[in-house]
């Protein structure tokens, strides 16, 4: 369906109501988690006006979570005041499914207080925590909800990642019953709403109808997200769109990285075009202006080297200077030292002579 960029969502929503009115099971594909959040804000208000979910709501605090790295995760930059700390294993003593914040960082840890303790979480074993941002979730009978972290109901039964499912009822103490008969614990937060989800999430399920909502960024869609798309829909696919021919040029694009080898190929071919010149001219050219280029890097090179040398050689000979210098200041310095250290000794020798002959004359007039 053509449409604008004002109006696509709005008709994506209208679509999807319609859908969900004669019982079709229906889900909204996008490729940006921001244009996911509008869709699913604009399909509840929708449901909400037309009566499709229960009236009554009850706020939740949902955890959604912030996709860092583990090399993120040790900067605390990216934390905000109010981030949660979630533990998808048993990690430093903390149980799988606890929650805690974060009270530091230091070489090798965080420091996360969680159940009541705080305790050092060493950094090889980030990947086994999620942090996520709190946010306020209306809730009512009837929406729908995808999960996004493993774990297991109240029941004992298994909550896979990426799921979608359908709220029951939400009770007074924070469990959350779901239509399938299973309950999420007052602890299990980490859900957002499941009427839009991304293409990687829609990998797996299948079906009554998809919805897909193209995306005007270029990079968001092509071959191979669009085989996943259109390959979940099990009665039909209805595509929203405001440029048909840029979406066309993007799905007949590969999703995989083009490889440096066919990028040379194909500047090669353009550049024959437009010089007029076959294929083995060109690459002469570039071969030529490729050693060319070597020659001069290696000319720079030996002249880099010599540079340096010359600067070595005259740190060298300042260097001796200076040793030349301080040797000859110590030598002239000894020199004046050492008549001052012997004088006492000549003063004595020249007094004792006369004691000597006053006592040789006295016993000479004897």
């Amino acid at each position: 369906m053509s449409c604008s960029l004002a109006d696509q969502q709005q008709k994506l929503s209208e679509h999807f109501l319609e859908l969900m009115k004669t019982r079709h099971e229906t889900v909204v594909v996008s490729q940006s988690w921001s244009e996911i959040h509008k869709v699913n804000e604009q399909v509840r208000l929708g449901l909400k006006a037309q009566k499709l979910i229960g009236e009554s709501e009850t706020v939740v605090t949902a955890l959604e979570r912030q996709d860092l790295t583990d090399a993120q995760k040790r900067d605390k930059r990216f934390y905000q005041p109010d981030s949660v700390l979630v533990f998808n294993r048993p990690i430093a003593g903390f149980k799988s499914g606890s929650a805690g914040q974060l009270r530091g960082i230091t070489d090798k840890h965080l420091l996360v207080e969680a159940d009541n303790r705080i305790r050092p979480v060493p950094f090889k074993d980030l990947d086994r925590i999620t942090v996520c941002q709190p946010k306020e979730l209306s809730l009512s009978s009837g929406d729908r909800l995808q999960l996004k972290a493993n774990a297991q109901s109240q029941e004992g039964r298994k909550l896979a990642n990426g799921e979608l499912v359908s709220v029951k009822e939400i009770h007074a103490d924070g469990r959350i019953a779901l239509e399938d008969g299973r309950t999420l614990s007052k602890d299990y937060r980490q859900f957002v709403r499941g009427y839009a989800v991304t293409s990687y999430a829609a990998q797996g399920k299948t079906v009554d109808y998809v919805l897909f909502s193209d995306s005007a960024v270029r990079a968001a869609t092509n071959q191979q997200q669009w085989y996943v798309t259109i390959s979940r829909g099990r009665k039909g696919v209805k595509i929203f769109t405001a440029d048909k021919i840029q979406l066309r040029q993007n799905v007949a694009r590969s999703g995989d990285r083009t490889l440096a080898l066919d990028m040379a190929q194909s500047s090669v071919r353009k550049l024959a075009t437009i010089w007029g010149r076959d294929v083995a001219y060109v690459l002469n050219v570039q071969h030529s202006q490729r050693v060319s280029a070597e020659r001069q890097a290696a000319a720079l090179q030996q002249e880099e080297a010599e540079r340096q040398a010359e600067q070595v050689r005259q740190r060298k000979a300042v260097r001796q200077s200076e040793l030349a210098k301080q040797t000859e200041s110590v030598k002239q310095t000894e020199a004046v030292e050492r008549p001052i250290q012997k004088s006492p000794t000549t003063r004595r020798r020249i007094e004792i002579p006369p004691r000597q002959s006053n006592q040789q004359n006295r016993g000479m007039r004897i």
